[in-house]
């Protein structure tokens, strides 16, 4: 690999001139800059990481905790997305990314040990301690989607439209004749889950109708767990006429579930999937979905952390990403349903 010292030579520059060049500090022309950072390329010099790394007092690396099993983050498609954009946005600035999953240790003592620079929790528990000792320790970190509204506050988020895209898509629901719109859910303890709760439960109130619990269904956040849950739906004396997928993961086991039983969707029950996976869009009908940006997710939560890393603050401590609702034909008016 090429050294400093060739890069100047071939520059005719000194060391210090590609040193600050290749750093991006001040003090070197544009076009000189430009020279440098073509030569070093042309040489293939790759800066030594680990030096950079004692010179800066850092670990060039960020780590991002998934606090799920392995086969259940690899088969998501949100945190695939979610991965794709942290990596791009991290590589951008020069980090590497250490993947954390399933782990029991605190959450605080990968930064403490420096092993990392700082943390990045991804689809956090309201109730998890760890994360809970990062906002009280100040250890730079950025979780999605975060705590309910008031709590733990200094800690940065990042979050898609959770309420709002929610909201009207039960609306639109309501507005097509349904009533008996079932929920499938997730965890209790993930602000997806309780934030969407709320949204559902309030276009309900603003209609002047009376939502019915037994409709509304908590999952483990499987497709199993899905297709069990959606049976159970289907079977009640006034099965629902609508239902809503919170997540990619789920929305395979109550479609699994609807088509087994030979109910063509939209006349017989209309469909709303929340997420993000194109492979629901092979899906016939194509289904009525809300759009969760995943990928800009990712990115906007390693910029955020960067900027903690370096700077000691960000710009912006909670981030609400907006979400498209798409209708499309897996949903319509309900038949033989009364207001």
């Amino acid at each position: 690999m090429a050294s400093i010292k060739e890069i100047a030579k071939a520059a005719q520059v000194s060391c210090s001139t590609v040193s600050r060049a290749l750093n991006h500090k001040k003090g070197v022309s544009t076009e000189v800059r430009d020279k440098i950072i073509k030569i070093a390329e042309d040489l293939s010099y790759f800066p030594h990481s680990g030096a950079r790394s004692l010179v800066q007092n850092r670990a060039g690396v960020i780590g991002v905790i998934i606090p799920r099993t392995s086969e259940f983050a690899f088969q998501s498609p949100f945190y695939n997305h979610v991965l794709l954009g942290l990596s791009e946005m991290a590589g951008r600035h020069d980090y590497n990314l250490m993947l954390i999953i399933n782990d029991s240790r605190s959450y605080t003592s990968f930064y403490y040990r420096h092993q990392v620079d700082g943390v990045i929790v991804v689809g956090n528990r309201i109730n998890d301690e760890r994360t809970i000792e990062l906002a009280e320790k100040n250890v730079p970190a950025v979780i999605v989607p975060g705590f309910p509204e008031g709590e733990y506050q200094n800690l940065a988020t990042v979050n898609s439209e959770n309420f709002k895209s929610t909201h009207r898509a039960v609306s639109y629901l309501i507005g097509l004749g349904h009533r008996k719109i079932a929920f499938v859910l997730g965890s209790m303890s993930s602000k997806y889950s309780f934030e969407r709760l709320e949204a559902y439960q309030k276009a309900f109130r603003e209609h002047d109708l009376d939502y019915d619990p037994a409709y509304v269904a908590e999952s483990d956040f499987t497709k199993t767990d899905a297709y069990r849950l959606m049976g159970e739906l289907l079977d009640l004396d006034q099965p629902p006429t609508a239902v809503i997928c919170i997540n990619d993961t789920l929305t395979p086991g109550v479609l699994q579930q609807i088509f087994s039983r030979g109910l063509k969707i939209p006349q017989q029950i209309s469909v709303v999937a929340i997420g993000c996976s194109d492979l629901l869009d092979l899906v016939l009908p194509p289904l009525t979905t809300v759009r969760v940006p995943a990928e800009a997710i990712g990115q906007t939560m390693a910029r955020v952390l960067i900027q903690l890393i370096e700077t000691g603050h960000c710009n912006k401590r909670h981030t609400v990403i907006p979400t498209d609702f798409i209708i499309r034909e897996s949903t319509g008016p309900a038949i033989g349903q009364g207001g």
